[in-house]
C-alpha cells in the first residue's frame, strides 16, 4: 500500500537539504537523523548544544556528540566560528585506478576510511567481479551459509567493496558476519559499520579478529553487569564509554565489582555517573594497585585514619558545602548486586 503526505500538517514547515535524503538516508542512524531534524528544525533560534538535543530527543549527550561528528564529517554541520565546506556526496568521494569494472565505484582506503556510499556496483560489475574471484564466490556462499539467507545485490555488493575498499580480507569479513550475527545483527548495514571499524583499526588477520572479539565480548559483559548494578539506563555503551571500559577492563584487569565501586564514588562526589570521573578513581587505584573490595575498604581507612591525625578533634564538624565522604563498602555493594535497596545508616552529626 502506498501512502501519501496529509497536506492538513503543513501548518509549520522547515527545510531539509537534498543532500540529507540523496546521499546519507542509508548511511545515518536514527539517533543521527533525529539529531539533524532537531537542529534543523531549531536553526532559527541560533546554537542549538548537545543538552539541548538530548533533553528533545532522549538520547544521551555522548551519543548525540558522535551524531554531531557525523554530520560535521559529511559536511552538513559546522563549529561555530569554523568556515563551512561543501557537503559529502558519492561524486567527492576519492577514487583510485580502476583494476575491474567493479573497483571503478570503490573509494579509496586510507587511514580513516570513509562509509561505504550510496553508489555501489551495479549487477553487470557484481557479475564480471564474481566472474574473476574465486575467492569472493567463496565469500558469498559463506555469508549465505553463516546468515542463514540468500545474499541478494545489496549484500554481495556491500560485501565485494568491504573486501575492495576496505582491503579485508575474506576470512576477516566472515569473522565480521559472525560477530554480528552473535549480537543479533544480521543487516549489511551492520556488517558494513564493522567492517569500517575494522579496516580504520588495520584488523587484516583472524588473530587481529579474534582478539577485537574477546576484548568486546569483555566490555559487552561488564556492561550489562553495571546496569543492572546501577542506574543506567542506555542498553549500549557509546564509542566514548567503549573506550573507557576498554581501558578498564584491558589495562587495569578490574571487573565489573570494581568498577561499580568507582561508579558510586563519582555519584557520592560529583551527584552524578561521570565516566570521566571514574576513570580518575580507577587510574588512582591501579597506581596504587588497589585490587579487591578489600583493598578499597583498606585505603577507606588510611585516608580515615589521616583525616583524624590532621583534625585537632575527634569529630570534624562539616563544613557548609563540603563534599561528603564516599559510602562504599561492601553490604552497600552486595545489596546493590542482588537488586535490594540499600538504605545507608544516618549521619549521627
Amino acid at each position: 500500500m502506498n501512502y501519501k503526505i496529509n497536506p492538513l500538517a503543513f501548518t509549520g514547515i522547515f527545510a531539509v537539504p537534498d543532500v540529507v535524503v540523496d546521499e546519507n538516508l542509508r548511511l545515518a542512524s536514527a539517533i543521527q537523523l533525529r539529531t539533524l531534524l532537531y537542529m534543523l528544525r531549531h536553526n532559527s533560534d541560533g546554537l542549538c548544544s548537545p543538552a539541548d538535543i538530548s533533553k528533545a530527543t532522549g538520547h544521551n549527550e555522548e551519543d548525540i556528540n558522535d551524531a554531531l561528528i557525523f554530520w560535521e564529517e559529511r559536511g552538513l554541520l559546522f563549529k561555530d566560528g569554523s568556515t563551512p565546506v561543501a557537503p559529502v556526496t558519492a561524486e567527492t568521494f576519492p577514487q583510485k585506478t580502476p583494476a575491474s569494472a567493479a573497483a571503478a565505484v570503490v573509494t579509496e582506503t586510507v587511514k580513516k576510511v570513509e562509509e561505504i556510499p550510496v553508489v555501489k556496483p551495479n549487477h553487470e560489475q557484481v557479475a564480471a567481479r564474481l566472474s574473476e574471484s574465486e575467492e569472493l564466490r567463496l565469500l558469498f556462499a559463506e555469508a549465505q551459509s553463516i546468515l542463514g539467507k540468500t545474499v541478494g545485490y545489496d549484500g554481495q555488493s556491500t560485501l565485494i567493496m568491504m573486501h575492495d575498499s576496505y582491503g579485508l580480507p575474506v576470512e576477516v569479513i566472515l569473522m565480521a558476519i559472525e560477530y554480528n550475527k552473535s549480537k543479533g545483527k544480521t543487516g549489511f548495514a551492520a556488517i558494513s559499520k564493522t567492517g569500517k571499524e575494522w579496516s580504520e583499526l588495520e584488523i587484516d588477520s583472524i588473530e587481529g579478529a579474534i582478539e577485537y572479539i574477546e576484548e568486546h565480548n569483555i566490555v559487552d559483559e561488564t556492561w550489562h553487569k553495571l546496569r543492572v548494578m546501577t542506574d543506567i539506563t542506555n542498553k549500549n555503551p557509546t564509542q566514548k564509554q567503549k573506550r573507557f571500559l576498554t581501558a578498564w577492563t584491558k589495562e587495569y584487569g578490574y571487573n565489573a565489582d570494581m568498577i561499580f565501586f568507582a561508579y558510586e564514588e563519582s555519584v557520592d562526589n560529583t551527584g552524578k555517573a561521570s565516566f570521566e570521573y571514574m576513570d580518575k578513581v580507577l587510574s588512582s587505584w591501579y597506581k596504587n594497585s588497589v585490587k579487591t573490595p578489600q583493598d578499597i575498604q583498606r585505603e577507606k581507612l588510611k585516608w580515615q585514619q589521616q583525616k583524624t591525625r590532621l583534625s585537632p578533634q575527634n569529630k570534624k564538624q562539616k563544613a557548609p558545602g563540603e563534599r561528603r565522604e564516599p559510602t562504599f563498602d561492601v553490604s552497600a555493594f552486595t545489596s546493590k548486586a542482588v537488586g535490594i535497596k540499600y538504605v545507608p545508616p544516618k549521619d549521627e552529626d
